[in-house]
């Protein structure tokens, strides 16, 4: 593949680099550890032996079953937990030959905890959710035939139907490694999503999104501490259905991450970004430490977000078996508003439940270089990817596996906090969940039609033009999604991806001995307005700063330029200018390079400290001899040290022109 990329940029802020490159793990920067995470010498990265964990075929809890009676036995059931099966066979013929005859030694109505936890009544609760006080888990001895005493229900005339309580997993919990200091350039993922372009729009605000996991390290609460990367993030009361207690505090780490996905503590100095960081989250804990929970639970889980004013439910888990009690739950959910996105699992087959329900959007995982993540399913069901990762690989080049990093523990390692690499369609969810926080932020009044649509017509197709069974309708992006809302001006995507732009953090190299090349022109000195600012009351009025901002050379000049140590360097060019005599040629000429080097250069600037705001200007041409093209520019304002402070703009583009 032949590259090449012009630009010419005329201010900026304080430093820019105009394309990625690779950083190797000796040149990660030391990061002080903040409270309850390790030490640099106390953790080793370890990304090398993590495999995913698949499990087993269709499983349920012995001795229970789900079941739903019809409405006019309904006022004869028990409401609350602690009332018994004797309670309900006192003057109830029905129910004692009901009982009887099934074996059934127990009732626990789904409802109960969300009552006694909002105060509602049944009534007002079941309203909300379409009958849902008609749902009940009967429990039985372990050793009776499960089948028998589901038949033996079913065959009464005041039950709608029966089924086994069955078992749900977490989609994702065991491949991570542990980088001691994390920062955002490792989360690939976040600018193969457009967030950086996206946050310029929205970020979540006033949005409720209920997370039913394994909990969340949310709080300081007995033996929990809260991530001390979460403690920036807003949370909303929650409950955990698995102890039956209103602390749904994390015992397996898998919820703290999806969590950190979605809304980790971002801008704070510390740790790694969320997509939607200024939303709310409530934790519902529904599985339990080994990562697994019942049908039952999840229905609670669901029918308590729905109670409790949750605008999005993300379910990063998924069951082998399909449940009626489940889909009614998951389509009460959509009908009140409420859109839900699952995972569509880990084992490389069909899309499990409850994606595979038309009321849920399926979420599938692709890898850094946007291929079908190995373990992700597919299928007809599925409705859209999102990064998941893949720690067997390291496509970016960054010495890590090519998981999502977020903070979160290690299981049986609880308060012991490090920023983990994990995979799985669990961690493709939470970026589609936070995607649609920030569309309904941009505009609370879209339904979940209107945000599925968005989120799709947006997506980057890939694969076979048009949707498809293993990308759905393809990668989500955010910019673009919030673009079709009317929420921002980025222009929707009209290219296929072969690859996620690069983000890794260059390091700074000497500048390379500067070529010979034709002298320079007239220099161009853009003028820019600083915005006026309202002066406080008895302070000095500051002069205004005008003019050219760039106080150390700029951008025509021959000093100043670094050239990041990529595969191949970046360099002066006079061969297309936007104006003036200079811009900086990035890309790769060399037919025999591999097609995903890089090449990058960077100007660094100063402004000056009176200075109240700047205008920046970037000029991009972009040139290939690939027809369409597949090279990708990107153009980013670094800090001092290198780090990536925002992503202006991402290309997929053969134009030819000045953009």
């Amino acid at each position: 593949m032949k590259r090449l990329h012009l630009f010419i940029l005329l201010v900026t802020l304080v430093a820019l680099t105009l394309a990625g490159c690779t950083r190797t793990r000796s040149e990660l920067p030391s990061q002080t550890p903040g409270e309850n995470q390790p030490a640099p010498n106390e953790s080793v990265l370890d990304d090398t032996a993590s495999v995913l964990v698949n499990p087993p075929g269709e499983s349920f809890m012995p001795g229970e079953v789900l079941v739903k009676f019809t409405e006019d036995i309904v006022p004869e059931l028990p409401k609350e937990r602690k009332e018994g099966i004797q309670s309900l066979t006192v003057g109830s013929k029905v129910l004692d030959d009901l009982f009887a005859d099934t074996g059934v030694t127990g009732l626990r109505p789904l409802l109960s905890p969300i009552a006694q936890v909002t105060g509602e009544s049944f009534e007002a609760l079941s309203a909300k959710m379409d009958g849902a006080q008609q749902f009940y888990v009967a429990s039985f001895s372990a050793d009776k035939d499960i089948s028998g005493v589901m038949n033996a229900l079913a065959a009464n005339k005041h039950v709608e139907y029966a089924e086994p309580n069955y078992v749900a997993y977490a989609d994702g919990i065991p491949q991570y490694a542990t980088p001691n200091d994390p920062f955002f350039n490792y989360q690939w993922n976040m600018t193969a999503l457009q967030m950086p372009a996206a946050w310029d729009v929205a970020t979540g605000q006033g949005v409720t999104i209920a997370v039913l996991d394994t909990g969340v390290a949310f709080e300081n609460y007995q033996a929990f501490r809260e991530a001390p990367d979460l403690a920036g993030t807003t949370f909303t009361a929650g409950y955990d259905f698995v102890n039956a207690d209103s602390h749904p505090n994390d015992d397996n780490g898998h919820g703290t991450h999806v969590a950190g996905t979605l809304a980790q503590s971002t801008n704070n100095g510390e740790g790694v970004a969320g997509v939607a960081y200024n939303a709310k989250i409530m934790p519902v804990k529904v599985l339990d430490s080994l990562g697994q929970g019942t049908y039952a639970g999840i229905i609670q889980g669901i029918n308590y977000a729905v109670a409790n004013g949750a605008d999005i439910i993300n379910l990063s888990l998924s069951g082998f078996s399909g449940s009626q009690a489940l889909q009614e739950a998951v389509d009460n959910a959509r009908a009140q508003g409420v859109l839900v996105f699952a995972a569509a699992g880990n084992n490389n087959g069909a899309v499990e439940y409850p994606a595979k329900y038309d009321s849920v959007i399926a979420v599938g995982a692709v890898r850094y270089d946007n291929s079908r993540a190995p373990y992700s399913n597919f299928g007809a069901e599925l409705d859209v990817v999102a990064p998941g990762g893949d720690n067997t690989v390291d496509q970016n080049g960054d010495s890590f596996g090519d998981g999502i990093v977020q903070q979160t523990f290690h299981p049986g390692e609880i308060n012991t906090f490090r920023y983990l690499f994990m995979a799985g369609t669990s961690m493709a969810t939470p970026h589609v969940s936070g995607i649609a926080a920030l569309l309904l932020e941009k505009d609370p009044t879209l339904t979940p039609d209107q945000i599925e649509a968005a989120l799709k017509s947006t997506a980057i197709d890939l694969g076979p033009a048009g949707r498809d069974n293993e990308y759905g309708a393809g990668l989500v992006q955010a910019a673009s999604a919030l673009a079709a809302i009317g929420g921002g001006t980025l222009p929707l995507p009209t290219a296929t991806a072969t690859s996620a732009p690069p983000t890794a953090t260059p390091t700074p190299s000497s500048p390379v001995a500067t070529p010979t090349a034709t002298a320079p022109g007239t220099i161009v000195t853009p003028t820019t307005s600083p915005p006026t600012a309202t002066p406080t009351a008895g302070a000095p009025t500051p002069t205004p700063v005008t003019g050219d901002l760039i106080s150390n050379g700029g951008f025509e000049a021959d000093s100043d330029w670094v050239f990041v140590d990529t595969v191949v360097d970046g360099r002066y060019s006079t061969a297309q200018a936007h104006s003036g005599s200079r811009s900086a040629l990035v890309g790769i000429i060399d037919p025999a390079q591999d097609a995903f080097s890089f090449s990058s250069a960077a100007q660094k600037v100063t402004i000056p400290a009176n200075a109240t705001g700047a205008t920046l200007k970037a000029w991009v041409y972009p040139v290939s001899t690939d027809i369409p093209s597949n090279d990708v520019q990107v153009t980013m304002i670094l800090d001092s040290n290198f780090r990536v402070l925002k992503q202006l703009n991402t290309m997929l583009a053969n134009d030819q022109t000045w953009q």
